[in-house]
Formats: C-alpha cells, sequence, structure tokens
C-alpha cells in the first residue's frame, strides 16, 4: 500500500497513519509532511527506513532543500511519484 502524508508530523492525520502503515508499505510525505525534514528525530524515520520519500517539489516549495540535503532524506520527484502510484493498487491519502 502507498500512504499519502499531507499533514504536518503533529497531526491527527499523522498520527492515524504511523498506526496504518505496515511493513510492505511506503510512505510520500506531501505538502506540509515535508516538514519532516526538520525533524530528523520523527520515529517514521527509523520506522519506515527505506521506504519513506519527501515529493521533491513540495521540499523546494517549502525551502527545505539544504535541510533534505545536509540530513541526507530521501526525495522523490513528480514522474518518481507517479510511477509510485502505479504501482501500488491501495492508495490511502491522509488529509
Amino acid at each position: 500500500m502507498l500512504h499519502i502524508l499531507t499533514k504536518a508530523l503533529n497531526s491527527d492525520a499523522a498520527q492515524q497513519m504511523q498506526q496504518a502503515v505496515g511493513e510492505e508499505d511506503i510512505v510520500v510525505l506531501t505538502e506540509e509532511g515535508v516538514q519532516a525534514a526538520l525533524k530528523t528525530h520523527w520515529e517514521g524515520w527509523q520506522a519506515y527506513q527505506s521506504r519513506i520519500y519527501l515529493l521533491a517539489e513540495d521540499v523546494a516549495a517549502w525551502g527545505l532543500n539544504a535541510a533534505v540535503t545536509a540530513n541526507g532524506l530521501p526525495t522523490v520527484d513528480m514522474n518518481g511519484f507517479v510511477t509510485l502510484t502505479g504501482h501500488h493498487p491501495q492508495i490511502v491519502t491522509w488529509y
């Protein structure tokens, strides 16, 4: 399953998502969710490890490129995001 989080990490949506993510699931942080680049202590970075991405276009829009680069955080561009949606028949967007 592909989980798309559009809200900040302290939101109800983020907490609900964290409870729902399975071991095989992928997480993409978009919109307010990309603020996770500033919260490297967030448990999601460890819990989802190589299965979590920040949407590059939103990272740039929020001015977080330096934080992403400094912390070595994984990003996916819009083309990669579209590819992920094509590979996952089940998608949940957390608002």
